[in-house]
């Protein structure tokens, strides 16, 4: 008889063991971007805000709330401090490689980049990922909608995440212009 319920109860043990390590990896892996505000999020928008009260805007769909991206086909998910009106809105959008840019800008209350943080970066090692040094993002803080993004120079090597980053910033701004009021409502 032992030999019969030994052999399974060895493999069940194997199962749950082997469930729970997968469910670990899993959770070690996944990026939340379902309406919850992720640590490295909130480690971004402190980095370019300072400590701050964050939270993500979300919407109701079926019965779960989705980050609001206001029909932007880059935008990802809008973050904001109402009480200093500082806002971060989450890209996702092209440099050299598609999708290859994964980032936060910060948008202060006087309508002006205050820095921005890479979530990911999916350029070349060394030509197009040079565009997430800060001495590189450095050169857009301060800019505003009325400033000429494309004034920033392109990194030398790095032209199409250069000008990636440089769309991404033009949209933000121009984003920010015409939602202001609906983000701090």
């Amino acid at each position: 008889m032992k030999s019969k319920v030994l052999p399974p109860l060895v493999l069940t043990v194997i199962c749950i063991v082997v469930c729970g390590l997968l469910v670990i990896a899993h959770d070690a892996a996944v990026k939340d971007n379902t309406g919850v505000l992720t640590d490295e999020m909130k480690k971004g928008c402190n980095e370019i805000f300072g400590e701050g009260k964050f939270e993500m805007l979300t919407e109701k769909k079926d019965k779960t709330a989705e980050p609001m991206t206001f029909g932007y086909k880059n935008i990802n998910s809008v973050i904001t401090d109402k009480q200093n009106e500082n806002c971060a809105v989450e890209m996702t959008c092209d440099g050299y490689a598609k999708g290859g840019l994964h980032l936060l800008i910060g948008i202060g209350s006087d309508g002006k980049i205050k820095g921005m943080y890479f979530l990911s970066i999916g350029e070349t090692p060394g030509l197009g990922a040079k565009v997430a040094q800060k001495e590189y993002t450095d050169k857009f803080t301060g800019l505003s909608a009325e400033d000429d993004v494309e004034e920033v120079d392109n990194l030398t090597a790095a032209t199409y995440s250069s000008k990636g980053l440089k769309k991404a910033c033009e949209e933000v701004l121009e984003f920010y212009t015409v939602h202001k009021r609906e983000i701090f409502a």
